[in-house]
């Protein structure tokens, strides 16, 4: 173990570095100057974000691209407070980030100190824990804890609370390794495992964020036992989605395929699959207790969720790895299910739902863009979504050919994620190609962060879908009355804003392949815009939404509701 001296500031800063940690997001504020101050003198970069949620926001897309940990220091107070949605964000998501900040505010003997707020109870919800240092000599041990926290289990978001005199006091302490590797599986699990594998005659394989370390396993296991694998959202590319085992989708655009499988299969292997809403399809996945295995790094994921007869607490990675040293495993064997139930699982999509026109593209619809996005990219150049429409079309049309590198706001979903979620995703992973695709309703939340990445040197591609409005919530309004309201975004000159804050500007028209090669390997940040229309879909729908709103108007509540029972 290493021993150093210093403030508390600055063996924070090198526990940090011994835990491999390369950047810190954040803004300084008047109660951490001591904090900023050891950050210059260290070997971490300090990216200084709009704002603490834009800062959390980069942590995440930081941590989920690079498969490590996330920092992020912010002001206790209102720093915090803005941090907010970004560390619920990643709570739901499994993203272990580290928040750096103050302890809460005091001024005994007064009741209205500055700035102040329960932190603990209003975090306690959205993280794994809550740490406090109040001296200097604390700060190296609990900032180890707190590392190891957010990267064992289930990932997740650790604060870290250091008093005044734990940042700018000084102490002479030692540097405890923050390293966190995974406990090795049980022999006696792996053997019931591989034991499982062995008897099942048509297995299904469920793969999550959690099987991301282990993307080689995955595709290895599954290829032996001639399994279909679907993800979940957040784990889409685990197996790469042109792989014929793939379903090519994650499940929530899939439930009712899945569960068709599922009902066919002997053994459904889920592996570092969480069962959230957005991984089950909205709760709608219907797996049978008495054939599901689940392998998850959380005794508390394990005891949540779906029922499942076999449970095994282990990271997934290292277990798959264990199970592939099994000769009996090795090989191939005739594939269970016929080529044609995965490739009918795999183009069993349902409907859409109205989807707009690209407008000025040779091919407007939605499927012709993200095909142009998907050859213009390399393979594992990394894609960020924010939530939006834009985010329901790219999950639909645009595959995901390697893990990590499709990143969306999964069971949160914050407007706001995309921009500077890429911004971390290209800090992370340095000479990777990393695209952005948002709509201009959470472009106007997050575009500022293009000042970020310009000032910071950051190449990526942001690409904006203009249609004017918030279109998730537009197209819900026209379905449900239709009318729209209070969904208008803009006007706004992206031309102007991105010469405004130094960007590149391109506008999308004829073939768009050339256009978005040539942003993605410009080595400095893009604005690419994109006008959308109405489809004639959309003409359909406000029609059809009109006249539901008509009846709901003319008839009475009373007599609607036993019309509606009366035609079940």
């Amino acid at each position: 173990m290493t021993r150093a001296a210093g403030t508390g500031a600055e063996l924070l800063c090198r526990v940090l570095e011994r835990a491999g940690v390369a950047h810190v997001f954040g803004l300084p504020g008047t109660q951490n100057v001591a904090l900023f101050e050891a950050l210059r003198l260290s070997a971490l970069r300090t990216v200084q974000a709009s704002h603490e949620l834009a800062a959390t926001m980069m942590a995440c897309g930081y941590a989920r691209a690079s498969g490590g940990l996330g920092v992020v220091a912010a002001i206790q107070g209102p720093g915090l407070a803005w941090a907010y949605a970004g560390i619920a964000e990643a709570h739901h998501d499994s993203t272990p980030i580290l928040v750096l900040t103050g302890t809460p505010a005091a001024d005994p003997g007064h009741a209205f100190p500055l700035q102040a707020w329960d932190q603990g109870a209003g975090l306690a919800p959205v993280t794994k824990g809550v740490l406090r240092a109040a001296a200097a000599a604390e700060v190296p041990t609990l900032a180890a804890r707190a590392i190891r926290l957010a990267l064992s289990g289930e990932p997740g978001p650790v604060v870290l609370e250091l008093a005044p005199e734990a940042l700018s006091g000084r102490a002479d302490a030692e540097l405890p390794d923050p390293g966190l590797e995974p406990a090795p599986p049980s022999p006696v699990e792996v053997e019931r495992l591989a034991t499982l594998l062995l008897s099942a005659e048509r297995p299904l394989i469920l793969a999550g964020q959690g099987a991301e370390g282990g993307a080689h396993q995955v595709a290895a296991l599954a290829e032996h036992l001639g399994a279909p694998v679907v993800t979940s959202l957040s784990g889409r590319g685990v197996l790469p989605e042109d792989h014929p085992l793939s379903l090519g989708r994650d499940l929530g655009l899939l439930v009712e395929q899945v569960n068709a499988l599922a009902e066919r299969a002997d053994l459904v292997l889920a592996l570092g699959w969480k069962g959230t809403h957005n991984g089950t399809g909205g709760f709608r996945l219907r797996l049978r207790p008495d054939r599901l295995a689940r392998v998850d790094a959380s005794a508390q994921v394990l005891d949540a969720g779906p029922r499942a007869a076999t449970r095994i607490q282990a990271d997934a990675p290292s277990l798959l790895s264990r199970l592939l040293a099994d000769p009996r495993l090795g090989g191939g064997r005739r594939p269970p299910w016929a080529a044609a139930e995965v490739a009918a699982a795999r183009s069993g999509l349902p409907a859409a739902g109205a989807e707009p026109r690209f407008a000025g593209l040779a091919d407007p619809a939605p499927a012709g863009f993200f095909a142009a996005l998907r050859e213009a990219l390399p393979r594992d150049a990394v894609v960020l979504m924010d939530s939006g429409l834009h985010q329901a079309m790219a999950r639909r049309h645009l595959p995901v050919l390697a893990p990590r590198t499709f990143l969306a706001p999964s069971d949160f979903q914050s407007m706001g994620f995309g921009v500077p979620a890429a911004v971390g995703a290209a800090l992370a992973l340095p000479g990777r190609a990393v695209a952005c695709v948002t709509g201009d309703g959470g472009f106007a939340m997050a575009g500022l962060e293009l000042v970020t990445a310009v000032r910071e040197r950051v190449p990526l591609v942001v690409i904006v879908l203009n249609d004017g409005y918030l279109g998730l919530i537009r197209r819900q309004q026209l379905a449900e009355h239709g009318h729209a309201h209070a969904v208008q975004v803009g006007p706004v000159d992206y031309a102007a804003f991105a010469a405004a804050v130094g960007a590149q500007y391109r506008l999308l028209a004829g073939d768009p392949r050339g256009v978005l090669a040539e942003a993605a390997g410009a080595g400095r940040p893009v604005l690419v815009e994109v006008v959308l229309g109405d489809s004639g879909s959309f003409d359909r729908l406000r029609a059809a939404g009109a006249g539901r709103a008509f009846v709901r108007r003319a008839v009475p509540a009373g007599l609607l509701g036993w019309l509606r029972r009366r035609l079940r």
